[in-house]
């Protein structure tokens, strides 16, 4: 109890010291003519305003461990402390939780990166012709359906197996990818490979991973059980790397 009141009290000198603050600066920038070119005189009146209000919290707490039973001077001004540094810990600690929760387009070292994707499936399953609409790429966030390229022209062969690499950029934060792939209108494959909300670029290849199910397109009933075609590895590729 005696920590919230204390918070108040700083609290409160923090608002009058930063009125004041402001107000002084408004009055030097009058006396000075202070030019306002990009803003001067707002940021002034701002930079005065925060030291008024830095002043306003010693302040009040001084005065709060003044208001205090006599010889509890210390443990009110104490207490009034641990107030103001929960709240400004809670502050924190909030500002941290929304720059790194939130969703957003990944950077390393000022730099965004592409979530690069390889799907590999027995060649016999390949169509004849044109392959450019047979099958499509999403990766699923909260937040985001991003759509992944499919570079057909640089597929290769191993034994009876067909590699396609997958491009999908740039790569946002998340707790949690899904990648989804729909191959001709006739199953959905959905993988859930494990991925950091933050992944490691220098990491190679990931294990390859079979997807976590299939199932048909929607309002389609298959004549049999869907089998997985797919499996997918990934890693982090940063832009100018």
């Amino acid at each position: 109890m005696r920590s919230l009141l204390g918070l108040l009290w700083a609290l409160g000198g923090a608002v009058v010291g930063f009125i004041a603050g402001a107000l002084i600066a408004v009055a030097i920038a009058k006396v000075t003519d202070m030019s306002n070119r990009e803003g001067a005189q707002g940021y002034f009146m701002i930079a005065l305003g925060l030291i008024g209000a830095i002043v306003g919290i010693i302040a009040g707490l001084t005065l709060y461990g003044r208001s205090a039973p006599s010889g509890q001077g210390v443990a009110f001004t104490g207490s009034g402390a641990l107030g103001v540094a929960g709240l400004v810990a809670v502050v924190a600690l909030s500002l941290w939780a929304f720059m790194n929760l939130r969703e957003a387009p990944l950077e390393y070292g000022g730099a965004m990166a592409d979530l690069e994707m390889e799907l590999r499936f027995k060649s016999a399953e390949l169509p004849k012709g044109d392959v450019s609409r047979w099958m499509d790429v999403e990766v699923h966030t909260a937040k985001t359906r991003p759509v992944g390229t499919i570079q057909w022209s640089d597929k290769r062969s191993e034994d009876d197996l067909t590699i396609v690499p997958v491009v999908q950029g740039p790569l946002h934060r998340s707790g949690g990818r899904v990648i989804v792939v729909t191959v001709d209108g006739r199953q959905v494959e959905v993988f859930n490979p494990s991925m950091k909300r933050t992944p490691n670029p220098k990491a190679d290849w990931s294990e390859w991973y079979r997807p976590a199910r299939v199932d048909p397109p929607y309002g389609v009933v298959p004549p049999k059980p869907l089998q997985s075609m797919f499996e997918l590895r990934y890693k982090i590729r940063v832009y100018g790397q």
